[in-house]
């Protein structure tokens, strides 16, 4: 070191390579809590879609009345009223579409790309007695 000089070369790089060593582990941590906050969201969306989905191919509200007072499970009624699921659906905060292959039985505007679509094959009662894929698209409102 000469006389008057404030800081010596080796130094100032040692402390450039800390410097970057300090940024990439920041930048490491973010991109782990970016992930993370990911995984969660669609983890979410995931429970709350699969949820709905067999609500609507299980509950009383929804499947086909064998006539004696029964429900067959997996076979949708078309016209019922799906008014419980997706109120539930609506007070949680979600928003969500739900499509059988040509017909649209509920949709709602998505208003975010962050979406889960789970389907199940079911029957609907005003087909010609074929299976249809349920769709119900769940996504944050």
């Amino acid at each position: 070191m000469q006389k008057g000089q404030i800081f010596s070369l080796d130094f100032l790089i040692s402390m450039a390579v800390v410097m970057a060593a300090i940024g990439l582990v920041i930048q490491t941590a973010e991109v782990s809590a970016y992930n993370a906050k990911e995984t969660r969201i669609q983890g979410e969306l995931w429970n709350v879609a699969e949820t709905a989905a067999d609500l609507i191919a299980a509950s009383n509200e929804t499947t086909c009345s064998n006539g004696g007072g029964g429900h067959l499970m997996n076979c949708v009624d078309a016209t019922a009223d799906f008014s419980k699921i997706t109120g539930f659906l609506e007070d949680a905060g979600y928003g969500y579409s739900i499509t059988a292959t040509g017909i649209s039985l509920l949709n709602g505007s998505q208003g975010s790309n962050d979406y889960y679509e789970t389907a199940r094959t079911v029957f609907i009662n005003n087909t010609s007695g074929s299976t249809v894929d349920l769709k119900v698209r769940v996504w944050k409102a």
